[in-house]
């Protein structure tokens, strides 16, 4: 009988113990948003430049997204070896498949400020190496500025410079917030939130 008050008590630790470390937890992160939100205002980040989707990508193979190039791209720095122009074509269509509608989209990489300001810099650092520099650039830099009013065309440009095939992975139209947000949260992360 007293090993059956014993477990019971070892039961109910543990599992108050795992409740009270989740909520503790989970308060920290609502205070990091918070924080992070409160600092972005204070810094005078300007409406239009608001982050809209904060993500810790998911690199242990459960998510959807490419983390060998996405890894890639978060890791590389001035100087060293730039991506080969198929490569960068790649990149970009993926990250564009973030924003349209398709039948079909193989593979997908998250669209961060950092990483569009990193690709800027790798292509703007190897013109030489990049035959189609400027239609790489002329995207990032729309795309910088919060402009995917045409990213249906950038992907479906991107994707006949590699050799696609059009129509099956063709963008058919630009996905909507609430597509986008859906997709983010199939696609990219174990944590997706919205900071507003």
């Amino acid at each position: 009988m007293k090993w059956k008050h014993v477990l019971g008590l070892v039961i109910l630790t543990a599992l108050l113990s795992i409740g009270g470390t989740f909520f503790v937890m989970e308060k920290n992160y609502e205070k990091e948003v918070s924080e992070r939100a409160e600092n972005e205002l204070e810094n005078g980040s300007k409406e239009d430049e608001k982050i809209k989707f904060v993500s810790t990508v998911d690199t242990s193979g459960m998510g959807w997204e490419n983390p060998t190039f996405s890894k890639r791209i978060d890791e590389w720095k001035s100087g060293d070896e730039p991506f080969v122009g198929n490569l960068v074509e790649e990149v970009i269509q993926e990250m564009a498949h973030q924003k349209i509608i398709a039948e079909m989209k193989e593979g997908s990489i998250m669209i961060t400020p950092e990483r569009i300001n990193i690709l800027i810099q790798m292509i703007e650092e190897n013109k030489d190496n990049y035959e189609r520099h400027e239609t790489y650039l002329d995207i990032l830099k729309r795309w910088k500025k919060g402009d995917f009013s045409i990213v249906d065309d950038d992907h479906n440009v991107l994707m006949r410079m590699q050799g696609g095939k059009l129509p099956e992975g063709a963008a058919t139209g630009i996905a909507s917030e609430d597509q986008e947000r859906d997709y983010i949260f199939q696609v990219f992360a174990k944590e997706v939130d919205e900071v507003f």
